[in-house]
C-alpha cells in the first residue's frame, strides 16, 4: 500500500512537470493554454495531497501496530469510556448521516484498563462501521453486566455486513477490503483486548449488518 501510494506520487509529479514545462514553450498571448495547465496543475495537486495523507495515515497505522506500549492501568466506569467514545464520534457519524445510539447499563461497570487504549480500540471498530456504511445508517454502542466477572461492549451497525470469508480475516493484520486501508485497525483493536485479558469477535450477516462484542474482566476479578 505503501509502494502504491508513492507511485500515484511520483507519477503526479511527473505530470506536473510535464505541466510546467508546457508553460516555459507557451508562445506569448497563449492564455488558453496557460490556463487549461493551471487547471490540470491544481488538480493534480489536490490527488498528491490525498494521497500524500492517504500515506501518512498508512504509516502511522503501522508504527502505532509495531510500538510496545505498557498499559497505564487505572479503574475505569466502561459506561464513562463509552459515554466518552461516542461523544468524540458523534460529529463524524452526523457528517456521514448516521444515527448513533449509546445505551448504558444500568450499572457502573468497574474495570481496570489503559482507557486511551481502549478507547482506540472500540474507535476502530466504529470508523469501520461508518466506512462501511456509505449511504448512511444506524450504530448503537450497547453495555451491559454479562456475568460477575465480565462487562460486555456491543456495537451494531445495520450496514451491509460481510461474508463468512471476510468476517474470518477482519482481524488479520494488512487484510482490508477498502481502498487505501492499511488492514491495521481492527488487528490493532484485537492486540489491545488481548492485553486487557478481554476478548473482540465479530458476528456478520450479509445485508442485515454487524456486531462486534468487547469483553473485559471487571475489576477484582481474578485472572
Amino acid at each position: 500500500k505503501v509502494r502504491n501510494a508513492l507511485s500515484t506520487l511520483r507519477v503526479g509529479l511527473q505530470l506536473l512537470d510535464e505541466d510546467w514545462r508546457e508553460l516555459d514553450t507557451a508562445e506569448d498571448g497563449a492564455t488558453a493554454d496557460i490556463y487549461d495547465c493551471a487547471r490540470r496543475g491544481r488538480k493534480r495537486i489536490a490527488t498528491l495531497l490525498k494521497e500524500s495523507g492517504r500515506l501518512e495515515t498508512i504509516l502511522n497505522d503501522f508504527l502505532e501496530f509495531v510500538r510496545k506500549r505498557e498499559l497505564r492501568l487505572s479503574d475505569v466506569d466502561l459506561n464513562d469510556l463509552a459515554t466518552d467514545v461516542a461523544e468524540f464520534f458523534e460529529p463524524q457519524a452526523q457528517n456521514h448521516n448516521i444515527e448513533l445510539t449509546l445505551l448504558l447499563a444500568n450499572a457502573p461497570l468497574r474495570c481496570r484498563l489503559d482507557a486511551g487504549l481502549i478507547k482506540q480500540a472500540v474507535l476502530n471498530v466504529l470508523i469501520n462501521a461508518q466506512q462501511a456504511m456509505e449511504s448512511g445508517g444506524r450504530i448503537e454502542m450497547a453495555l451491559s453486566r454479562e456475568d460477575d466477572q465480565t462487562a460486555r461492549l456491543d456495537v451494531i451497525d445495520n450496514g451491509p455486513g460481510m461474508a463468512a470469508d471476510t468476517l474470518s480475516r477482519i482481524f488479520e493484520a494488512y487484510y482490508s477490503t477498502k481502498r487505501g486501508g492499511s488492514g491495521l485497525g481492527l488487528a490493532m483493536t484485537r492486540r489491545i483486548v488481548r492485553a486487557h485479558n478481554g476478548a473482540v469477535r465479530a458476528h456478520s450477516t450479509p445485508g442485515e449488518g454487524t456486531r462486534f462484542s468487547f469483553r473485559i474482566p471487571l475489576a477484582g476479578v481474578e485472572l
